[in-house]
């Protein structure tokens, strides 16, 4: 399939296979590395595969998962299963694809109770999630055990006597809930923690692009930059393909062809006074330079001794954003002007392609207006509750560095006036998600700790309100942080949970960035510090006068 699907991308026409100019391994590569994101089907049905295993593992007491069970793992789960004697064809190809699924899946924590401690991947970041380079000790087996449970929080005296730092920072920054939460598999490479095939693909992907010890960036940063701004510019594929094609000298220029051993006159059909190589066409011949000198581009003049690939992503990068579109076009003109002289002999004209490339980015134009839906502003300012409603606004000011975060909220009534307000520091914060649904939980338990029974609680975190709002549970790290959320709200009245933009909340962002130099938490009863108090002067302000 692999092959038929490469001879209709590179044949000229129905009767002819055209010159494949790289393997399909090549057009594999994501477009960022180079490549044109084709789909490797081997690894694709692996992926495809793959999503059998998963089914496996989180519906056990499916009929299928029953049966395969019964047959080839009855005393054990499918991470340990076998292949067994004489396997069916069925299973053969799902256990084969038992090894992407090792790679990929974890536990997240609720109670620790069926995670074992020295064998599963159970801690956050990138390199697998197991515990590593230390002495195993029997007496801790399950991460239950490193869990004080009454108060949902780890046994830090437990974790200083088996762990070095850097471990105990990745299990600290674990959440807990005191909800009675189970332990539940996820897929690690993605957010939402389940698996999906574009994201086995892409980690199968990955492993065979970059082997143990290569890391992404290994790859030119230009080049990278390259590729990326290449395929997000707002023009037509075959402008973009063709463009792809120059950089990686994919053209059947003379030169390329003699290469090839075809017996040709190798020399430049615009100019006639050098060999046509694609950086002589493109870069170096008086054709190539006029038309794009007099389009405000101008090329370098003197001898060039890096690559023409990297000479090429270096010089479009630093471009002016209104110049590469222009580049772009230009180039492809001077591709589609060479054909017409050698196919079908007419002259060259500089003033002719000059107007073809100002009527084609004319167009372009017209039509990326014409396609594009009007734009939408969304309110941007604070609103007020209504009647005895209380209103919280909450945010979060993160630390990536050192994985801490402090949590600002900020209460107000119907006039705008503010009830109280509260700034709260968090250590072992994984990320920023963490940090706003710590935030959203110090609302909660902020307006109960007042009193307050009818109450409205924003924020600028869309992920975070969405997940308290559903009623569907994930495997998302935050989930354990969101079912206390769910579970502290059953004791109002009414309460809602609103998604705002940042503008709307600015005076619990100002109250968290304040908050950042206090050590412990602190509260504030109708009032707020001067930064928070000016932002919410300002959102009182802007209200809309009552009738």
């Amino acid at each position: 399939m692999e092959q038929i699907m490469a001879k209709f991308w590179w044949r000229s026409s129905k009767h002819r296979t055209g010159i494949h100019w790289c393997t399909w391994s090549h057009l594999t590569r994501p477009k960022s590395m180079g490549g044109l994101g084709f789909r490797d089907l081997c690894q694709f049905n692996v992926a495809l595969l793959a999503k059998q295993c998963w089914r496996l593992l989180k519906q056990p007491n499916c009929f299928m998962a029953q049966v395969l069970k019964a047959r080839y793992y009855p005393r054990t789960d499918f991470l340990n299963s076998s292949l067994g004697a004489r396997p069916s064809f069925i299973w053969r190809n799902i256990w084969s694809a038992k090894g992407l699924i090792e790679k990929g899946y974890g536990w997240r924590i609720g109670s620790g109770n069926q995670v074992n401690i020295w064998n599963e991947p159970w801690l956050p970041g990138s390199d697998g999630g197991r515990v590593r380079n230390h002495d195993i000790n029997i007496q801790f087996t399950k991460v239950a055990d490193l869990i004080d449970a009454s108060n949902a929080m780890w046994r830090y005296d437990v974790l200083e006597g088996l762990f070095d730092e850097e471990h105990r920072r990745k299990i600290c920054s674990i959440p807990l809930s005191r909800s009675a939460l189970n332990d539940e598999l996820v897929w690690r490479p993605v957010g939402s923690g389940t698996y999906s095939v574009k994201s086995g693909y892409r980690l199968l992907r990955d492993e065979r692009l970059l082997p143990p010890g290569v890391h992404s960036n290994d790859q030119s940063t230009d080049l990278t930059k390259f590729y990326t701004e290449l395929w997000d510019i707002s023009l037509p594929a075959k402008v973009k393909i063709t463009m792809w094609r120059i950089a990686h000298n994919f053209l059947p220029t003379f030169a390329n062809l003699q290469v090839r051993r075809l017996n040709v006159n190798n020399v430049c059909s615009l100019c006639q006074s050098a060999s046509e190589t694609i950086d002589h066409l493109m870069r170096d011949c008086w054709f190539s330079r006029q038309l794009l000198g007099y389009q405000g581009v101008h090329l370098p003049t003197g001898s060039i001794s890096i690559s023409w690939k990297d000479w090429l992503a270096s010089f479009f990068i630093n471009l002016h954003e209104k110049h590469k579109k222009v580049y772009m076009v230009s180039l492809w003109s001077i591709w589609f002007t060479r054909n017409k002289v050698v196919h079908e002999g007419c002259e060259v004209s500089v003033r002719e392609s000059m107007s073809f490339v100002e009527a084609f980015l004319q167009e372009n134009e017209v039509v990326q207006v014409a396609s594009c839906p009007p734009i939408v502003v969304a309110h941007g300012q604070w609103q007020a509750p209504i009647g005895d409603i209380v209103k919280l606004n909450f945010d979060s000011a993160y630390n990536a560095h050192a994985k801490e975060s402090t949590s600002g909220v900020i209460c107000r009534n119907d006039n705008g006036f503010i009830m109280a307000s509260c700034v709260c520091p968090h250590m072992y914060v994984a990320d920023a998600f963490v940090a706003e649904a710590l935030s959203c939980l110090q609302a909660v338990i902020f307006a109960k700790e007042l009193g307050f029974r009818r109450v409205v609680i924003e924020g600028d975190s869309q992920t975070v309100i969405k997940k308290v709002c559903s009623s569907n549970a994930d495997g998302l790290l935050i989930s354990p942080i969101v079912q206390d959320i769910k579970e502290a709200s059953k004791d109002f009245e009414s309460v809602a949970y609103r998604f705002v933009r940042r503008e709307a909340n600015n005076a619990a962002h100002t109250l968290a960035r304040e908050g950042r130099s206090l050590c412990s938490p602190t509260y504030w009863i109708e009032e707020a510090p001067p930064g928070a108090t000016s932002a919410a002067r300002l959102d009182k302000e802007g209200l809309d006068p009552q009738p």
